[in-house]
């Protein structure tokens, strides 16, 4: 089945990138354990407070710069997101839940 996009061109959350590129740094400030079900989850609820900011990847130099220009826009929402969601998941995480 094709699409309308070629190899190289997608729209990518920028939003997104930033909370996977933070995720772990939060995780640890925050001392949640490390584990598939928790970083799933903790981007899962941050993700779903914030907006999202898509820019389309053709040109890889472009892109680059798109992200890089918007970092500081998005970041700070992104670490109180993040923060957040990491709190909720360390108060009362998915296998305590599904276990008890």
């Amino acid at each position: 089945m094709s699409n309308n996009f070629g190899d190289k061109e997608r729209p990518v959350n920028i939003v997104k990138l930033i909370a996977e590129e933070q995720l772990l740094f939060v995780m640890e400030k925050i001392g949640v354990d490390d584990t598939d079900e928790n970083r799933e989850d903790i981007l899962a609820l941050a993700l779903n407070e914030l907006p999202s900011k898509y820019v389309n990847t053709h040109g890889g130099k472009l892109y680059a710069q798109l992200v890089e220009n918007n970092r500081a826009q998005y970041e700070t929402d992104v670490l109180r997101s993040l923060t957040r969601a990491a709190i909720k998941v360390k108060e009362r995480p998915r296998a305590s839940v599904q276990g008890g």
